[in-house]
This record gives C-alpha cells, structure tokens and sequence, in this order.
C-alpha cells in the first residue's frame, strides 16, 4: 500500500510539473513570436 500511495505522489508531483513546464513554453512562444513581428528576430 505504502508504494501505490508513493507512486500516486509522484504522478501527482510529475502533473504539476508538466503544468508548469506547459506555462513556460507558451510564454516562451509568445515572445518570439512577438520578437518576429517586430523584427528583432
């Protein structure tokens, strides 16, 4: 029992993560495409 309950913290910590990562890739994106239309790129 004690690994399911560790397995299911760390899809947990994996999920959260992912979301973070998803957030920073989209931010990411929208720079350079803001940097492309003015010409900075």
């Amino acid at each position: 029992m004690a690994h399911l309950e560790a397995v299911q913290q760390r899809i947990r910590a994996l999920k959260e993560a992912q979301g973070a990562v998803e957030f920073v890739v989209v931010r990411m994106e929208q720079a350079t495409l803001d940097k492309t239309f003015r010409g900075e790129l």
